[in-house]
């Protein structure tokens, strides 16, 4: 047996299911794998396009390397890769970047991959699964990728092959609801209706949840049958960037946090208030996660966010 280090990439069509699949058939059930961590990477050279997801592969076969490469083809081919454009977009590309056993040099491979040891998106995932493996010009994945860097390569899961773990997404909607009861409770521990006169704060809280209320409703009718509590996006959406996501990339969210602080001002609650900013927080760490799960599903996500900057509020946050 013979252990391999293949390098993943993706930037056309469904990027991850394609990563996903390639896994599945390197390994079609013979011999043991294990996968690195997915990153999301700038292109490399070639026409301006999509960024790409990127991981690393490591394999024990009985295949011999122009065996291994041969399977690596057909498994492009079945995904559709083309080859019309050098350094152009691709469905799925694979490459055996490293392997144990020494160099390999022949009329059509070589082992290690000749530019592995100059890559970023090659060598961060590589160290995350065999850090120690020689990538070319006497160095090891690691040395090689503390001389190079790794600043266009972002991190987006280390759980992405199936099964996944779902309890982060489910801790996340829990808190979610849990921090929500908790505003409510405070209101009616701590809350009182106006009586009389009409204090500015009063009528601020009153603009700013019914604002909240509006931006919410609209952004939640703009995603339509997309809307979920979960971070992870639905199966078969599509990335929504018109309507009030124009403005800001979580509205719901902020949204939410609007109604719950500014109900905190008309009731003139304190406790209230105190737990309703919470919410900001919260949110911002729930988006954070939500944001690379969209990231790995959806290739123009990375460039929907560098236009649209504000996370939570329009022109605030």
């Amino acid at each position: 047996m013979t252990r391999y280090a293949v390098g993943l990439g993706s930037n056309l069509g469904d990027r991850l299911g394609h990563l996903v699949a390639a896994c599945a058939e390197i390994g079609a059930g013979k011999w043991p794998w294990f996968a690195s961590p997915v990153y999301e990477t700038a292109p490399v050279g070639g026409p301006e396009q999509d960024p790409f997801l990127n991981a690393v592969v490591v394999v024990d076969s009985d295949l011999q390397p122009r065996e291994m490469l041969g399977l690596l083809q057909q498994i492009e081919q079945r995904h559709g890769r083309e080859r019309t454009v050098r350094w152009g977009p691709r469905t799925l590309d694979l490459d055996i970047v490293a392997m144990e056993g020494g160099p390999h040099v022949d009329e059509v491979l070589t082992v290690p991959h000749p530019r592995a040891h100059e890559r970023g998106f090659v060598l961060r995932p590589l160290v995350d699964v065999w850090p120690e493996v020689d990538v070319g010009d006497g160095l090891s994945a690691a040395d090689a990728l503390a001389t190079v860097g790794d600043d266009d390569v972002t991190l987006l899961a280390r759980d992405w092959v199936p099964p996944i773990p779902r309890w982060p997404g489910h801790a996340l909607v829990a808190g979610q609801f849990a921090l929500i009861l908790t505003t409510a409770l405070a209101f009616a521990a701590d809350g009182t209706l106006p009586a009389g006169e009409v204090t500015v704060i009063r009528v601020l809280g009153a603009v700013l949840a019914m604002t909240g209320v509006v931006f919410a409703f609209i952004a939640s009718r703009r995603l339509g049958p997309a809307m979920t509590p979960s971070p992870v996006p639905k199966q078969g959406s599509e990335l929504v960037m018109s309507g009030p996501y124009r403005y800001v990339r979580h509205p719901i969210y902020g949204g939410l946090s609007l109604l719950m602080i500014g109900t905190a001002l008309f009731l003139d609650s304190a406790v209230g208030l105190g737990v309703a900013i919470l919410l900001l927080p919260f949110f911002w760490f729930k988006s954070s996660y939500e944001e690379r799960q969209l990231r790995m599903r959806f290739a123009g996500y990375k460039a929907y966010r560098d236009v649209v900057h504000r996370r939570l509020i329009p022109f605030v946050i």
